[in-house]
């Protein structure tokens, strides 16, 4: 997350500073292709990214005890899921002369990422969903 970040700042700062001037494609046709593209692919992207350790395959990948190369796997993949869309709508934002539609959906997807930012406690929940939640002595865990 942390190279995304950084890929981000330097976009941010290279337009900003005025090193590459914004709006070099700003009246171009293409500018609603890319965001009837950019727009349904926010929408889908954020559910999945939310409910992917919810899907069998995933789910039975990030479970396993034995290691943490699955879950490290699946939790790299859910990043990417939001993060990629978040550089690509602020790098349009500005190659389209500061499109406002990019800023919003990079901003809604930034604020997605606080839900599935990897904490240790979650990465010890969502490891542990689905197991049986009893202890030897058949007695339920709370």
């Amino acid at each position: 997350m942390g190279f995304f970040l950084f890929i981000l700042i330097g976009i941010v700062a290279v337009y900003e500073l005025n090193v590459v001037l914004p709006g070099s494609m700003s009246g171009d046709g293409s500018l609603m292709y890319v965001q009837f593209i950019m727009q349904p692919l926010a929408l889908l992207l954020i559910p999945l990214a939310l409910y992917l350790f919810k899907f069998p395959r995933v789910s039975k990948s990030i479970t396993n005890p034995q290691s943490y190369k699955g879950f490290r796997l699946w939790a790299c993949v859910r990043i990417c899921l939001l993060c990629i869309p978040i550089i690509l709508n602020m790098f349009f934002y500005y190659i389209y002369g500061e499109e406002v539609g990019f800023f919003y959906l990079a901003l809604i997807l930034t604020i997605s990422l606080f839900f599935i930012y990897p904490t240790k406690g979650r990465c010890e929940s969502e490891r542990n969903f689905g197991k049986d939640k009893t202890d030897q002595n058949n007695e339920v865990k709370l």
